[in-house]
């Protein structure tokens, strides 16, 4: 299989790279910003026309939670255009497209924990508190109409070895300052890029598209997250739980967002729990 990577620089970006460097049996070109923008269509075109690709691996996407309350049009243009451009484009040559969105998708009230105890299902109801998710939401909607059979992958609290993310955060800070306060009144569940690289792959496989969430089992606040990461990463910090109230932030982040991962597993992937990922790329960041 021939594969084009789209927002080759961030952390998903880089880490189908490295995935995709260890199965020398598939092709693979990734594309920068600067290299592919998403919201060009005569681009997409060019590059389309000179690689060819069976398959479109979209990790791009306009990422700044916060910034998007503001920046309307920069979050639309690279989270519901963009995407919009690789889904026709790949419903005009016949190839195959892979969309990531968010658990920000939904409302992530508290409630909402007792009705999904498992987790948010594909088909529940949708209702974004801020304007980053909505235009994940908006994104979802203008892939499915131009391109019905593509692969829409929703994932939460995404953590690799590229790129910021919270396990590097608690890390620096844990040396940095000595000890921690962290957030213990969200809950939902880390994804990890190789995990999510892995389940990916095994719905491409097995011929699978439409809408999956993916991830990792279990539920979990920040609080629990960090201290995993401090356990595993063998320093000694103390950590205060705190309410979200104590790190006000320009836009509101659900309360719950946790997504299940029972129709993943019903197709015969399984999902291993928060903690092994956890460990794992723990020790990976230690020895890098």
């Amino acid at each position: 299989m021939k594969f084009l990577i789209t927002g080759a620089g961030g952390q998903l970006g880089r880490g189908w790279q490295r995935s995709l460097e260890s199965h020398p049996i598939d092709e693979f070109i990734a594309l920068n910003r600067q290299e592919l923008d998403i919201c060009n269509s005569e681009t997409i075109r060019k590059v389309f026309t000179e690689y060819k690709p069976d398959v479109c691996i979209n990790t791009a996407a306009y990422t700044h939670v916060d910034k998007a309350e503001k920046e309307h049009d920069e979050a639309y243009r690279g989270n519901v255009l963009g995407p919009q451009l690789l889904a026709e484009a790949c419903a005009q040559r016949g190839i195959r497209l892979v969309h990531y969105s968010t658990d920000y998708v939904f409302s992530g009230k508290l409630s909402d924990r007792e009705i999904y105890n498992n987790g948010y299902p594909e088909e529940a109801p949708t209702n974004p508190v801020n304007q980053y998710g909505a235009s994940k939401l908006a994104g979802e909607k203008v892939v499915v109409s131009a391109l019905p059979s593509a692969l829409i992958a929703r994932v939460s609290w995404l953590c690799g070895l590229d790129g910021n993310n919270f396990i590097k955060s608690i890390i620096h800070g844990a040396k940095s300052f000595g000890q921690l306060k962290v957030v213990n009144d969200q809950f939902g569940i880390p994804s990890f890029v190789p995990y999510i690289i892995e389940q990916t792959r095994f719905l491409l496989h097995s011929r699978n598209s439409g809408l999956y969430h993916l991830g990792s089992k279990g539920c979990i606040t920040w609080y629990d997250f960090a201290k995993k990461i401090i356990e595993y990463a063998q320093l000694n910090v103390p950590i205060e739980a705190v309410d979200c109230s104590t790190f006000p932030t320009q836009a509101q982040r659900p309360y719950f967002s946790k997504l299940s991962t029972s129709k993943l597993e019903a197709t015969g992937m399984s999902v291993p729990s928060w903690e092994i990922g956890c460990k794992t790329l723990v020790s990976d960041l230690i020895k890098a």
